[in-house]
């Protein structure tokens, strides 16, 4: 089996031409000062949790210009930090990325600040109030609500804002920990008759191997992977965790849970309706791994099996082939999702080889 392909890496020029660039360095800073100037708006209009505010013109006028700024600071910081995160998941082995990130996120917590004083700033406000005399306000009506109900679910302005520096070296530094080993860990695997040491991203990519005998040996061959990293990447996850779990209890919610279910915006109800309906339908995947099974010859499938492909065929998809299939396709009933699909491609918005130093998983990155 070949495992070694020339797949696209993503193009982040079409951002900013490096990151030290020019115009990377100048929205840069421009970020750092608006940051530091709305810090010192905040000062200037004593923008914190209060008894109660009353609310005037001045008052509206207030809320407006915060609202405005924020939005312009926040579309800048998620762009740059879209931008740098892209250098950091495809190789955690760029020290100029990381370090590019450790700077802005210092920044970062200084904006976590603001925010979390205007949200103690809008619980002292007539909310309803707010939204019924400003356009602005109403909106943004939903966040304004939302933030009035968080209010509520505040430490004291000194404990918050020790908590938000304090992410940066607990949190933040583990779950960056974690994608550091998880990405530069690699295993040795026998492929071909020959062994090689390969990134866990390439042997996680074999479960879905026709042949069984290349399955089971990635499978165990990931297992050992782990089992190596097991202590540490323990740690990080037990650190993670064990900093929501203080963080949710000395913000007043009953459990981390009720803090997870309010940021994802449903209620318990909610989550027990979804959780009882993937319970139902249980039967019917255990049914269908049983229809599989025997579809493989198998008595029951081991868990390097769930992924294998059913059927034989003898063709290889190119990746460039593949990207045309799937523009075709859509193009059979959508021109717009057609276009935006070869739109991706050409402009190499995909990152696609599997290699060591890269965060494993799919996920998108907003821009």
């Amino acid at each position: 089996m070949s495992i070694v392909s020339t797949l696209p890496h993503w193009d982040m020029t079409v951002v900013y031409p490096g990151l030290e660039s020019q115009e990377f360095a100048r929205d840069y800073s421009s970020v750092v000062r608006d940051i530091d100037e709305l810090a010192h708006f905040f000062n200037t209009h004593h923008i914190e949790g209060q008894a109660t505010v009353s609310l005037g013109a001045d008052t509206i006028k207030t809320v407006e210009t915060i609202i405005q700024r924020y939005n312009t600071v926040l579309e800048a910081t998620s762009t740059l930090s879209a931008y740098i995160s892209c250098f950091i998941t495809t190789n955690t082995h760029d020290s100029l990325a990381q370090a590019k990130m450790s700077e802005l996120q210092k920044s970062l917590v200084t904006l976590k600040q603001l925010d979390t004083r205007f949200t103690a700033w809008i619980g002292s406000l007539d909310v309803e109030a707010l939204i019924a005399g400003s356009t602005i306000a109403r909106e943004h009506a939903h966040i304004l609500r939302k933030a009035k109900l968080l209010a509520t679910h505040l430490m004291g302005p000194a404990e918050e804002e020790l908590a938000s520096e304090l992410n940066l070296s607990s949190g933040t530094a583990w779950s960056r920990l974690h994608s550091d080993i998880t990405s530069q860990l690699s295993v040795p695997l026998e492929v071909d008759g020959h062994i090689q040491n390969l990134p866990m991203s390439v042997v996680r990519n074999m479960a879905d191997e026709p042949d069984r005998a290349v399955r089971k040996r990635a499978y165990e061959a990931e297992l050992r992977g782990w089992k190596q990293a097991a202590v540490s990447l323990a740690a990080a996850l037990n650190s993670i965790k064990g900093e929501v779990n203080v963080l949710a209890k000395k913000r007043g919610w009953q459990s981390p849970l009720e803090a997870s279910l309010f940021d994802s915006q449903i209620d318990g109800a909610t989550l027990d309706a979804m959780m009882t309906a993937a319970r139902e339908s249980f039967p019917d995947f255990r049914r269908y791994l049983r229809a599989k099974a025997r579809a493989l010859g198998l008595p029951r499938l081991a868990w390097y099996d769930l992924f294998a492909p059913v059927g034989k065929s003898d063709r290889v998809w190119e990746y460039d082939e593949a990207a045309q299939f799937i523009v075709d396709q859509f193009g059979t009933y959508s021109s717009r999702l057609s276009n935006f699909a070869a739109r991706a491609f050409s402009e190499q918005w995909i990152d696609a080889e599997p290699r060591e130093g890269k965060v494993d998983g799919a996920y998108c990155t907003p821009l």
